[in-house]
């Protein structure tokens, strides 16, 4: 999972898919794990999938280090995330209750402003709450006549030492919890009335193959850091800060702002800087991440002088560049003449780049005078294996396949460019073409280099 969390992520017909699997399944068998699922879904991915503002509903609500929402033109397109969304957010309500079949027990699964009425036994429930962000829910009970049956009250699994239930304002003592229910059976009278207290605090929940990629939770609600406007031009990952403390407990760094519930901000533990963080479902039209890479001092130490020796790498790449040409952007196609035939510009992580079904090219300035080579950034997570050929006035340099496979990132190939190539000339022309049926990979940059000055560029094949 730790190579997955990036790019691309979290597709709300999916959870919107599990949520009816995840209720059906409860009636089925009552288990508090399909509730809580149910909880952290809506609250979260859910309740974070609607702008607030005019109510585009989104295709993806990413979760990595640096991402933005998908949200989808509601009169111009209509995938699946556009029809299922709008019925989605009608359902709120579906699930917070459940009775047994018996019509002996009703389950409160979820605590969210609501009313029930339970018809078979003539019982209407309300709940109030200050929720998700608060920390209480109170329910009364409008009944024309006693009856007896079994109050069965969710105790969320992230409740904190504090958790309390009082009926008619008399605390329960030590209250019994069955399977993560409090099961409440007695005479219930009109108006009784069950106050509950559900202290939420904060925590770290890992990745399960590194424990030192995290979530921050409060309570059931992830926490996203604010990362600054959206702007899909940039790769908001690289704007991404870590963590660095050696304090095991993240309240000893990420704390609360005053008169803002809900939101924190970490203290002197940002590197390069500190980040605000809110519930990931309020914050919308902003980059931001769900996702945290954590770091002993030692552990930073480490990584520092890795990302030194990457940014020499990068500066000893940009000096050996003759020319530089951006896939995907107007006026650096424009200034190296791109053509092609059935291709297209995309964007991913913020990264501007070109495919294409047959071909396109860029003409680009070379040096002559010495060796020279071409690097080209590919991205690792292509849906499905593209191989495709290099070609530089018309002769095939390089064949190359890019496939999913290992963490999706961006990376360079280097092709040597034979000299014969070259030679006399001031610019060749870069051609990348589809062949057996196939299409390119997504190229999101492609440099001209003296190739002696760069040769830390692994070699393509």
């Amino acid at each position: 999972m730790s190579n997955r969390v990036d790019g691309r992520t979290a597709e709300t017909c999916n959870t919107y898919n599990m949520l009816k699997f995840a209720r059906t399944l409860f009636a089925l068998r009552p288990d508090a794990r399909y509730a809580e699922f149910e909880e952290r879904a809506l609250f979260n991915h859910i309740l974070a999938s609607i702008d607030p503002e005019n109510g585009r509903t989104c295709y993806m609500v990413p979760v990595g280090r640096g991402v933005t929402r998908e949200y989808q033109d509601m009169f111009g397109g209509f995938t699946c995330c556009v029809g299922s969304g709008m019925e989605s957010h009608a359902l709120h309500g579906d699930g917070l209750y459940h009775v047994s079949a018996d019509n002996d027990t009703f389950w409160v699964n979820l605590y969210a402003p609501s009313t029930a009425d339970w018809a078979a036994r003539g019982v209407k429930l309300s709940v109030a709450t200050d929720f998700p962000e608060g920390e209480s829910a109170s329910l009364t009970l409008a009944l024309s006549t006693p009856q007896t049956f079994t109050l069965a009250l969710r105790r969320p699994s992230w409740a904190a030492q504090g958790f309390s239930v009082a009926i008619n304002g008399e605390p329960l003592p030590a209250p019994t919890i069955d399977a993560g229910y409090l099961k409440l059976s007695r005479k219930w009278l009109d108006g009784d009335k069950i106050e509950l207290r559900l202290p939420k605090t904060l925590r770290t929940e890992p990745l399960p193959d590194n424990p030192r990629r995290v979530a921050l939770l409060w309570g059931p609600l992830v926490l996203a850091g604010d990362l600054g406007p959206e702007d899909r031009r940039v790769d908001a990952g690289s704007r991404a800060p870590v963590f660095v403390s050696d304090e095991p407990e993240v309240s000893a760094w990420l704390r609360p702002v005053t008169g803002r519930p809900g939101v924190f901000r970490s203290e002197n533990t940002g590197r390069d800087r500190d980040v605000e963080l809110t519930p990931l479902y309020r914050l919308h039209r902003r980059s931001y991440a769900a996702y945290w890479d954590l770091f002993t001092q030692a552990e930073w130490k480490a990584r520092a002088a890795e990302l030194a020796r990457e940014a020499e790498a990068l500066r000893r790449l940009e000096t050996a560049t003759v020319a530089y040409a951006q896939p995907g952007e107007m006026q650096p196609e424009r200034d190296f003449n791109q053509q092609g035939e059935d291709t297209s510009p995309e964007r991913t992580m913020g990264r501007a780049g070109r495919r294409a079904r047959k071909w396109f090219s860029f003409d680009l300035p070379v040096d002559a005078s010495q060796p020279s080579a071409l690097v080209v950034t590919y991205w690792s997570d292509e849906w499905r294996k593209r191989t495709f050929e290099i070609l530089v006035d018309g002769e095939r340099i390089a064949e190359q396949t890019v496939e999913k496979g290992g963490e999706p990132r961006f990376f360079d190939v280097r092709y040597p460019l034979p000299a014969p190539l070259a030679a006399g000339k001031q610019k060749v022309t870069v051609r990348f073409q589809a062949n057996g049926g196939n299409e390119t990979g997504a190229v999101y940059g492609i440099r001209s280099i003296r190739a002696a000055l760069a040769d830390a560029i692994p070699a393509g094949p």
